[in-house]
Formats: structure tokens, C-alpha cells, sequence
């Protein structure tokens, strides 16, 4: 997961000195007809200054409200100031400033020494913005509206593509919103530079909201956009992958990585090497602010080094339109043909008054739910329904209780601002923070539809900082166990040691039978939050002591079985050989499955009698403990740095070796049907048609109880009988194609064809 490091912050710097300003004559104002809509501005606000400031110094507060230039009115009279709101649309027919005949066009506004600026269009000569600024000024007469597009080059000084200035005289007060088109100029120029297309409203004081006295906003001080903003909720995007993106490279490959921006937070992936169909899996945490945009913009772009890199796509996801604690999955077209992305999408409320995502279920709702999975008495009528629905399994609620003991975040102040993260198939909700506190109590409902009764119930406990998020606790629960109250001490990241602090939460599970078991035999849904962990050498000596324990206790298996065969209790030697004949005699194809589920119900006896399981017999079997004596011995010690690379190496042998082994034995094999060793393969040959000639006329039943009988008896008749495996010895006799290249004769001439060959290579 991915959290971001430090507070986005913005600048509104312009890069042009404001002293140096262009003389522009006034251009007549071009009124259309086309009125602009309420629905088409985002709520990308940018509040700023009044014009006329004495000092020469930009102030930007938080605030609308914004104090005027001396702080009190002209001749101790109170005036009241208008409210511009200028809405930059678009522009057309821009002229180019790159070398591809494109431009990447941005615009800047300036009332005075108020600035705003839109974001980056890349590669357009028609940018669309649609972005909203408010700007507070007292003489509208005295005042100018100046708009400057710039072509944007990073690592570069920006071009200017061309501007325009005009009065706000010009427009009306008070009047309905129209779209204006002026033409844009530069000194000098003769081309043609385009046109910008922008709405102007200008309201005055005594009609829109009340202000305060320019007296009272002396006591306003300029401080940073993001001060004072009121945090609303936590947009969660998951990156899931991209599918036929653009290519870039001259291979026709791409190096692609995605771009996240939303207001002026931006976020960035990791890099995909030489993929049109990238896949990331990368989670981002993007903070929603009350006053922010509301539309997320996606780009992205192919890696060039010592170069700029080159734009493949971009899209918008309206976060307006997703209702929180939802999860959305959607498949987003890049412009420009650049592909398409999927990507999760989980809006989560924190406020802790007002949330959304959670729910408070009354008896009543917890009844209808029952009756609305339970069984019904209609058989075919519920076959038909229930594999019509078989996606609605059932539902789960949580309700998050509290915490208690958590660790201390904040070492100064001793306590923590903790928040929980459910999350259960690719559905992520989370509750609100509770600010300095160590023991929260949230006593938060949640209720989540379920497709799998399989999966599991996930639950991480951060802290939240303005900066970023400190893990504090997690715990995992498998839904099928998820009916009852639950008090669970918290554990790491790896969810393999306890970590400090405990959490209680109560869970029931309603769910349909019939569906759960259709599901069950239909493919599980992929994970799409979860990243595949990188290569670890921890983690790869925890895989290969399972896959060691599994082979033990195999070969703890092999092992009781040969002190069958030599007789060691004579007794036991006897029953089994009975048994074993009696089966074999009466062996039916229907025992197999009937056998397998004897094991079952003797195992689910066993752990709820209290009977030995066959685990506890192989375990405690003389085999095992044989085995086990080493691993024993090992317990308890502690190994140095040097140790510990042995111990890797050994193992990176092992694994070496037992691939050796299985990749030598499966090349023999394919080299006695290739007559490799013509001799040995007219012995496979003779072999196999014997034994088919021997088969044909003599029941494989009893061919199998006369091998068995002689395995058993053999070392009855002869003690001295050393163990043989006549098949695995037989292959051992054939070589591997390892084996044939080392034996393979190289002839003078072909040798010095491979030298010449050496020679013109190397020259």
C-alpha cells in the first residue's frame, strides 16, 4: 500500500514579473449564444486576494473571504467588493510550440496581483479545462481580467502561446452565465494564435453572502492552501493493470508508469519494463478534501532516459458518482487510442458524525436477510433461482467495537489517532479516526455482500498523521468462523508474531447453503488488491522448510511401510498381508471414494471425540522421530551471518540437485522411446510386450495379489534380501541429454568449422 510522504502543497508563483506588463488594447468581447450549465464547472476553487495591495506581495488564504488592499475602506467608509468567478473552458485552434506539431497548453488568470492557473492538457492544440476560480475584488472599473496560455516544457522555461486582456466593465453584473470567445495575441506575431473560450459572473456584495468588515479581515492572516481544510474521506484506488497501451519504444514495446492527480495531490507508480499489458497492483491513498476537485485525473507515460518522457494517455474518473463504501471496478479508456486501464476505485467517509459507509442493522433487517437466503421447500423452483443468483451467496456484518492497549504512535503526546481498515473481497471500508486516543471506540456496523464464503475478513489498524500512515495491528478471520463476538490480539504485517494492543468486533455470517456450495465449485474471484511478493531469502527458507516437513513426513510414510515388509512386529506384518489379500480380492472401483471418505468421518472423529488422528500416528511414528532428531537439535540456536549462508547455499543445493534429479529422469525416459541405447530399448520393447501377453491372459487382480504376496514374503524366505527397484534402476542405465553432450565425439572438420564460425564472430 502505498501512502503519501509528505502534505501535497501548490504554488501560485508566476514565472513573469508582474512589473513587466504587456500593453494590450481592448478587444470587443465576442458574445455567443450558448449559455454554460451549472453541471459543467468542477469545484476546483482557487481563492484569492483582493487586487490592490500596497505591499506587492500575493496572499492566498484558505478562506473565500479574502481583506482588501489597506485593510480599511477609502475616507472610513465600509466598501462592499464583487465576486468574479471566471470559469476557463477551453481553447481553439492553439498554435504549436513543440517539434510534433502539438503543444501543452496550461492558461493563467490574473486579476490584479491575484493569480490562478488550470492544469496541463499534453499534446492538444483544442485543450479543454472546465476549471472554476473565484477572485474578490472593490473597483470593478479599475480592474483587468488577463488570460495567458503557455506551452509547458518540463525541465524547460515555458513558451507563450498568446494572451488577451480585458476590463471587467465589459461584463454585466448580476447577470445569467454566458460563454465568451476572445481571440489571443502576442507582440510581434502575425499568426494565428487561437482563441480562448472562458464564462465571467460577477456578483456583488450586497447580493451574494454576507462578509465581513475589511477591518475584521486585517485579523486574516496568508496562509497555506491546505491549512485549516476540512478532511472529508479517503479515496482508495487500487492499480490494477493496463491492457494494449500505446507503443513508444522502437521495438514497439513501452516502459509505462501511471500518474494520479487529484486537486494538487499527485501520485506516481512504479515503472513496468518493456509491457504493453503492464500489471501494477499498487494501492494509493488519496486524501478528499470538502473544498477539493472532484474529478480524478489519470495519466500515462513511457520512460525515456535523458529524455522527456512520452505521453501514452490520459482519462477522468468523476469521484462525484461513487457512493461510498462501494467498490467499483472499471475498465478506463486512455484518449488518443492509448489503451485501457483497470483500476478499483473505494470512497470511505471519516468523518465521525456523518459516515456513510457504516450501517446500523435492527433485529427486523437481521430477519428479512434470514429469510431471504434461507431454504426453500420448492425444490426445482430453488435450483433454478439459486443458479440464477449464484453470485449473492449471502452477507456479512461487522461491527468494529473498540480497541484497546494500542501502541503509542506519537512518543511526545503518548497516544495515537487510530483508524480501522476492513476489507473482504476487494470491498475496503474503514472507520472514522479517533484523534489522542489508545483504547477507541467506534462501535461501527458494516455490512458487506458475499460471493465466496471462503474468503477472508481483513482488519488493519493505522494511525493517521498528516503525513502518512503508521501500521499499528492487523488480524485475519476466515468468514465461515465469522459468528460471534471476537476479542483477537493484534499481529504484524506478516500476521506471524503479536504486535500490541487487542480489538473486539462482532460478526455474523447469513448466507444461502446451496449457493455456497455451487460457488465453491466455480473459479475463485482473483484478488486484485493483493501484490505478489518479491523474492526474499527469509521467505524463501520458510517455503522450503514446508515443502522439507511435507517430505518427511512422506518418507516417514515409505519408512513404516518398509518395517512392514521386513517384519519387524510380526504380529502387525501378519494383518496387514491378510488385509491386504482380502482387498485385493475383493476390490470394486466404488472403495476408492468410499475409502476417502472413511478417512474424512475417522478425522472429523478424531477432533471432536477425541480419537488418534492418522497426523498423530504418522507424527509420533519411530519414522518421524528418526527425521525430526536433526531439526530438533537445530532448535534454539543461534546462527551468525555466516551460518546463515550456508544455510541458504545448502538449501539453494538442495533445490539444485532435486531438479537435477526429476529433469535427468524424465530426459531418460524420453530417450528410450527414442532408441538413444538401442539395446536398452529392445528390452523396454521385449518387456512390454510380455507383460501385455501376460495381462491378456491373467486378471490384473491377481497379478497384483501375487507382486504383493512376494513383497511381503520375501524377506520370510530370505533374510538376507537387500531392497531393489528394478524400474528405477533400469532407467538409471540411460543417459540424459546432459549425459549425451559430454559423450558426443567432435570430428577434426567439425571442429574446425566451429572455430572459423568463433573467429568471424569475434572479429
Amino acid at each position: 500500500m502505498y501512502f503519501p510522504l509528505e502534505e501535497p502543497s501548490v504554488s501560485f508563483n508566476d514565472s513573469v514579473d508582474v512589473s513587466e506588463e504587456a500593453e494590450v488594447k481592448e478587444s470587443p468581447v465576442q458574445d455567443t449564444l450558448s449559455s454554460v450549465p451549472n453541471n459543467t464547472t468542477t469545484n476546483s476553487t482557487a481563492a484569492v486576494n483582493n487586487n490592490n495591495n500596497p505591499s506587492g506581495k500575493e496572499e492566498f488564504v484558505s478562506s473565500p473571504l479574502c481583506r482588501s488592499s489597506s485593510g480599511k475602506a477609502k475616507h472610513g467608509s465600509k466598501t462592499h467588493p464583487h465576486k468574479v468567478e471566471i470559469t476557463v473552458l477551453g481553447a481553439t485552434d492553439l498554435a504549436a510550440r513543440d517539434s510534433n506539431g502539438l503543444s501543452d497548453p496550461y492558461c493563467k488568470v490574473k486579476i490584479g496581483l491575484q493569480r490562478a492557473r488550470t492544469k496541463v492538457c499534453p499534446k492538444t492544440l483544442n485543450p479543454h479545462w472546465d476549471e472554476k476560480f473565484t477572485f474578490f475584488v472593490d473597483h470593478i472599473d479599475e480592474s483587468h481580467i488577463k488570460f495567458k496560455v503557455m506551452d509547458y516544457d518540463r525541465g524547460f522555461r515555458d513558451d507563450l502561446i498568446g494572451y488577451c486582456e480585458l476590463n471587467l466593465s465589459m461584463f454585466p453584473i448580476d447577470d445569467d452565465p454566458r460563454v465568451f470567445t476572445e481571440k489571443l495575441l502576442d507582440e510581434g506575431s502575425t499568426e494565428n494564435l487561437g482563441s480562448i473560450k472562458f464564462s465571467v459572473i460577477i456578483t456583488s456584495e450586497s447580493n451574494s453572502s454576507p462578509s465581513p468588515d475589511f477591518d475584521d479581515r486585517d485579523n486574516l492572516r496568508s496562509t497555506s492552501p491546505f491549512q485549516e481544510r476540512h478532511l472529508t474521506g479517503v479515496l482508495s484506488v487500487t492499480l490494477v493493470e493496463a491492457q494494449n497501451l500505446r507503443p513508444m519504444n522502437k521495438d514497439g514495446s513501452s516502459d509505462p508508469y501511471c500518474k494520479f492527480k487529484l486537486g494538487h495531490q499527485k501520485y506516481k507508480s512504479k515503472v513496468m519494463r518493456r509491457t504493453l499489458d503492464p500489471i501494477w497492483k499498487e494501492r494509493f491513498e488519496i486524501r478528499v478534501y470538502s473544498d477539493s476537485s472532484k474529478v480524478l485525473e489519470i495519466s500515462v507515460y513511457d520512460e525515456e532516459f535523458g529524455f522527456s518522457d512520452n505521453f501514452i494517455g490520459s482519462a477522468e474518473v468523476d469521484i462525484g458518482d461513487l457512493e461510498e463504501s462501494r467498490t467499483y471496478k472499471r475498465e478506463i479508456e486512455l484518449d488518443n487510442n492509448g489503451g485501457v486501464m483497470i483500476c478499483i476505485f473505494n470512497l470511505s467517509n471519516i468523518n465521525n458524525n456523518d459516515n456513510e459507509s457504516a450501517c446500523e442493522l435492527t433485529p427486523e433487517d437481521f430477519i428479512d436477510l434470514r429469510k431471504t437466503y434461507a431454504l426453500s421447500y420448492n425444490p426445482l423452483h430453488y435450483l433454478t433461482y439459486n443458479w440464477e443468483h449464484v453470485e449473492d451467496v449471502g452477507v456479512l456484518v461487522v461491527k468494529i467495537i473498540k480497541c484497546i492497549d494500542l501502541p503509542e504512535a506519537e512518543t511526545i503526546i503518548g497516544t495515537s489517532d487510530p483508524f480501522c481498515s476492513i476489507e473482504v473481497e476487494n470491498t475496503q471500508v474503514r472507520t472514522p479516526t479517533l484523534y489522542k486516543t489508545n483504547a477507541p471506540v467506534w462501535n461501527k456496523q458494516f455490512k458487506f455482500n458475499i460471493r465466496d464464503i471462503h474468503s477472508t475478513l481483513n482488519i488493519r489498524v493505522f494511525d493517521e498523521d498528516k503525513n502518512k500512515y503508521n501500521f499499528l495491528g492487523a488480524v485475519k478471520l476466515p468468514i465461515l468462523e465469522a459468528h460471534t463476538i471476537h476479542r483477537c490480539l493484534l499481529k504484524d504485517r506478516k500476521l506471524e508474531r503479536v504486535a500490541f494492543g487487542e480489538i473486539f468486533l462482532e460478526t455474523e455470517l447469513i448466507y444461502n447453503p446451496l449457493r455456497a456450495a455451487i460457488k465453491t465449485l466455480l473459479p475463485c474471484e482473483e484478488n486484485l488488491m493483493y501484490e505478489e511478493p518479491k523474492f526474499k531469502r527469509n521467505l524463501f527458507m520458510q517455503n522450503f522448510k514446508r515443502v522439507y516437513a511435507l517430505a518427511n513426513i512422506a518418507l516417514s510414510i515409505g519408512l513404516w511401510v518398509q518395517k512392514i515388509y521386513n517384519w519387524d512386529n510380526r504380529a502387525r506384518s501378519a494383518l496387514f498381508l491378510i488385509l491386504y489379500i482380502v482387498l485385493i480380492a475383493t476390490f470394486e472401483l466404488y472403495m476408492v471414494p468410499m475409502f476417502a471418505a472413511i478417512v474424512i468421518i475417522y478425522e472429523f472423529l478424531a477432533r471432536w471425540v477425541g480419537f488418534k488422528s492418522f497426523e498423530t500416528w504418522i507424527l509420533n511414528s519411530d519414522g518421524h522421530d528418526q527425521l525430526s532428531k536433526e531439526e530438533d537439535s537445530d532448535e534454539g540456536e543461534e546462527f551468525s551471518i555466516t551460518a546463515k549462508m550456508k544455510m541458504v547455499m545448502g538449501v539453494c543445493q538442495t533445490v539444485q540437485n532435486s531438479l537435477d534429479y526429476v529433469a535427468s529422469y524424465c530426459e531418460r525416459v524420453k530417450n528410450l522411446f527414442n532408441w538413444t541405447i538401442p539395446f536398452l530399448s529392445f528390452m523396454a520393447a521385449t518387456f512390454l510386450i510380455t507383460g501385455t501377453i501376460v495381462i491378456y491372459f491373467i486378471p490384473l487382480r491377481w497379478l497384483i495379489m501375487l507382486w504383493g504376496i512376494n513383497k511381503f514374503t520375501v524377506k520370510l524366505r530370505n533374510p538376507d534380501y537387500e531392497e531393489n527397484q528394478e524400474l528405477l534402476n533400469f532407467l538409471s542405465r540411460l543417459p540424459s541429454d546432459v549425459e549425451l553432450n559430454q559423450m558426443r565425439i567432435i570430428s577434426k572438420d567439425s571442429s574446425k568449422t566451429k572455430r572459423g564460425t568463433l573467429k568471424s564472430r569475434r572479429k
